[in-house]
């Protein structure tokens, strides 16, 4: 108790200091009571000092919109649906980073400005030992439980997107028909994967490696091979996929007319410059990511 009584004694003799080292200048009337205690049920009260007057309102105001995020920010982490809280400090903590990151561009939040603060007032002070004077400016801005629960459930919605979207990436590598569609995936799994710190961003980073996977089970299969023209698919495992990209084509003697892509692809070719003694072929190669995936077609001069 008496450990108690001289740490607020403490708390007093600062705050004691601190007034004696300020003089009043100027004011904006009679301070209502809530810029004395600085917090009242269903409202932001803040405080910031700054050179000039509007300088200080505007810090103000900045502060009640990091109040608000601060606000979310916990209440989501309190609330998280994927054992955040479990994972260690670390992530707890680099969690709280992301939905502060997210929460701060949140509409709502746009949209706070000095037009929908309910009240207002300002002090003027010398600050006696540096000789400057400075304003500062108190804020009452209305927000209520109601208003921090809307923003919560926003939050949380857009949170259930993410994991749905997980689960039908998840289910995506068994239905791919374009290699377009393997690129798309990637990219996206990458986004979420920088953007999660919960048990998700492994999950993500693991399923994107499965995705680039799938490009080394490309394989350029033949359809039908006759005198001056080729044709061929792409498969992925026991199914054909499509891309909308154009293969490197080569020949040790053909001269390549046509290069024709779809869901089969032909390659026309001139073969005067072949010969029957000599293995003649043409060889198709794609880039898929970091993987090339390539055929030799034989020349039927035989």
């Amino acid at each position: 108790m008496k450990k108690i009584l001289f740490t607020f004694s403490l708390f007093l003799l600062g705050t004691a200091t601190l007034f004696a080292q300020q003089k009043t200048l100027e004011t904006g009337g009679k301070k209502p009571g809530w810029a004395k205690q600085l917090v009242e049920t269903g409202y932001i009260i803040t405080q910031s000092d700054a050179a000039s007057l509007g300088e200080a309102q505007q810090k103000a105001l900045l502060r009640v919109k990091q109040e608000i995020v601060r606000s979310v920010a916990e209440q989501v982490v309190s609330t998280s649906t994927h054992s955040v809280q479990e994972q260690g400090r670390h992530v707890t903590e680099s969690y709280t980073q992301t939905i502060t990151s997210k929460a701060n561009k949140a509409p709502f939040l746009q949209g706070i400005s000095v037009s929908k603060v309910e009240d207002s007032y300002w002090e003027k002070f010398l600050d006696k030992p540096s000789k400057k004077e400075f304003y500062r400016y108190y804020i009452k801005y209305p927000f209520n439980a109601a208003q921090l629960g809307k923003l919560v459930a926003e939050f949380q919605e857009e949170d259930q997107k993410i994991t749905r979207r997980i689960s039908e990436l998840e289910a995506l590598p068994a239905q791919v028909e374009s290699v377009e569609q393997i690129d798309a995936a990637i990219d996206e799994l990458g986004s979420l994967t920088l953007s999660l710190e919960d048990s998700r961003k492994e999950k993500t980073a693991l399923l994107q490696s499965r995705y680039r996977a799938l490009y080394e089970s490309i394989l350029v299969v033949e359809v039908e091979r006759a005198l001056g023209q080729i044709s061929y698919k792409l498969m992925l495992g026991e199914r054909p996929v499509k891309t909308s990209r154009k293969p490197q084509v080569k020949s040790n003697c053909a001269a390549i007319t046509q290069v024709a892509i779809g869901d089969t692809c032909s390659i026309t070719y001139r073969y005067d410059g072949c010969y029957a003694d000599v293995e003649n072929f043409i060889n198709v190669q794609y880039r898929f990511g970091h993987k090339n995936v390539s055929h030799s077609f034989l020349i039927p001069l035989n």
